[in-house]
């Protein structure tokens, strides 16, 4: 068992079931794995890339809805959308293309996000993504999809409950500074009211013993990244 019972889809995942409008947004870093674009797209309501993201976009198993973007890597490329997506070039060096994309998706009434590619190749771009489920927590609901896990955010005076299956592993990392009063049941290292900041106590890499997976939370933010199989190999323990 894992999150992913792809028959079911994308709308239905153990760790981010969906709760209203949702989108799916491919972005311009690493390629995700086919079926796991596939699974998410399934229960999507709207599908966005950033740029050049997916591009050729007849290769996609769906047709993006939207691409937004400063459309610099389209250059010279640029369809005019009339039998594919509609394009929405927005000029502004001081937001990213997926900030472009979130910022499009909160004002046509969006409540939900699953960024794909946005994780990988550039740290900066990857550490700034991680800051955006932070800074649209009041306005969004977003997945992180990466590689291997699937990050969301538990943001202050939180009480989580995940139903999922024995030793799959996650890890959890304070998102806004000091998060205090951690608590987590269920786990092979649990936690009780301990206070988390950068820098440590590390805790990373940590397993589901029991289910459902109990996690409360104070002050601060955190972000939960989940093993989408029930493990991690023990040589990747320590990186």
């Amino acid at each position: 068992m894992t999150p992913y019972p792809y028959e079911r889809g994308g709308a239905e995942n153990l760790v981010f079931p969906k709760k209203g409008p949702r989108a799916v947004v491919l972005c311009s870093g690493p390629e995700p794995d086919p079926a796991v674009l596939h699974y998410w797209l399934h229960g999507a309501d709207l599908f966005m890339c950033t740029d050049a993201a997916g591009h050729p976009y007849d290769l996609l198993p769906r047709t993006p809805d939207v691409v937004i973007g400063d459309f610099d890597s389209l250059a010279g490329r640029l369809l005019d959308g009339r039998l594919g997506p509609r394009y929405l070039q927005v000029i502004d060096q001081y937001t990213t293309d997926s900030e472009k994309a979130l910022l499009f998706l909160v004002d046509q009434g969006f409540e939900e996000a699953v960024l794909l590619g946005a994780t990988g190749w550039r740290l900066d771009h990857t550490l700034f993504n991680c800051h955006l489920l932070e800074r649209f927590a009041d306005r969004l609901r977003i997945c992180l999809v990466g590689r291997e896990t699937d990050t969301v955010r538990v943001g202050p005076g939180s009480h989580m409950s995940w139903d999922l299956p024995e030793g799959m592993a996650f890890s959890i990392l304070p998102l806004s500074g000091t998060v205090t009063r951690v608590t987590i049941e269920g786990a092979e290292y649990p936690l009780l009211g301990e206070t988390l900041a950068p820098g440590g106590p590390a805790t990373i890499s940590n397993r589901i013993a029991m289910s459902p997976l109990l996690l409360s939370t104070g002050e601060g933010s955190l972000l939960v990244s989940f093993f989408r199989h029930a493990g991690i190999d023990d040589d990747e323990d320590e990186t």
